[in-house]
C-alpha cells in the first residue's frame, strides 16, 4: 500500500470517527481520534510525499472538513427529529389557557401562602399559583405584586400592605358563579 491510499484511509477513518461522535456519547474522544488519524494523514504524505501533496491535503481537510459539517448540520434540520429538536426551526407559540391566564396576573395583587425560598405559593383573586420571588426569601403571609408572568412562571415582588385592596378581591367569586364558602376551622377542641 502506498502512502496516498494509507493517508487516504485514515482520513476516511477520521470521518467516520467524527460521525459516530454524533451518534455515541463519548464525550469528545472520538474527535481526538479523528483529528489523530487526520494529523497522521497529513504527517505521512509529509514524510513520503511532496510539500506540494501535504499542503493539498491540509487545504482539503481544512476546506472539506467545514463543508461537510455544514452539510450535516444541513441535513440534520430537514430531518422531522432536527426540527422537533431545534428550538429556533419555527417554532410558534402555543396559546394554552393556563398561560395566558397567568399571563393576566401581570401587576396584580396578591399574598404569599408558604414561605418563598425564592419559590412558593402565592394566592391571586382566591386562586393559589405557583410562583418565584426576585430572588429574595419571604414569609407566609407577606404582600406581594406580580412583576413579571410568562411561559408558565411567575414572578412576584415583596410590596407594603395595600391600603386600597380594589385590586386585590379576596373574596371574588370561585370559577361557576359560587361565593367563596365562609368555613369555621373551630374543632371545639378546648371542651370537655
Amino acid at each position: 500500500m502506498d502512502y496516498l491510499t494509507l493517508a487516504l484511509v485514515l482520513v476516511l477513518i477520521g470521518v467516520v470517527l467524527l460521525g459516530a461522535e454524533i451518534l455515541l456519547p463519548t464525550g469528545g474522544i472520538l474527535v481526538v481520534g479523528a483529528l489523530l488519524c487526520f494529523a497522521v494523514a497529513v504527517g505521512t504524505i509529509l514524510y513520503y510525499g511532496t510539500a506540494v501533496e501535504a499542503a493539498v491535503a491540509m487545504a482539503g481537510l481544512a476546506v472539506g472538513l467545514p463543508a461537510a459539517g455544514f452539510a450535516a448540520v444541513s441535513a440534520w434540520r430537514r430531518m422531522s427529529i432536527g426540527r422537533a429538536l431545534d428550538p429556533g426551526a419555527g417554532a410558534t407559540a402555543v396559546d394554552v389557557p393556563q398561560l395566558t391566564r397567568l399571563e393576566e396576573l401581570r401587576g396584580r395583587v396578591g399574598k404569599t401562602v408558604t414561605p418563598m425560598r425564592p419559590s412558593g405559593s402565592v394566592v391571586f383573586d382566591g386562586r393559589r399559583v405557583d410562583a418565584l420571588t426576585e430572588g429574595m426569601m419571604l414569609d407566609a403571609g407577606v404582600w406581594v405584586r406580580c412583576v413579571e408572568a410568562k411561559a408558565g412562571r411567575v414572578v412576584v415582588r415583596q410590596i407594603d400592605p395595600p391600603t386600597d385592596l380594589s385590586d386585590v378581591n379576596p373574596g371574588e367569586n370561585l370559577p361557576g358563579g359560587k361565593p367563596a364558602p365562609d368555613i369555621d376551622l373551630d374543632l371545639d377542641l378546648d371542651r370537655p
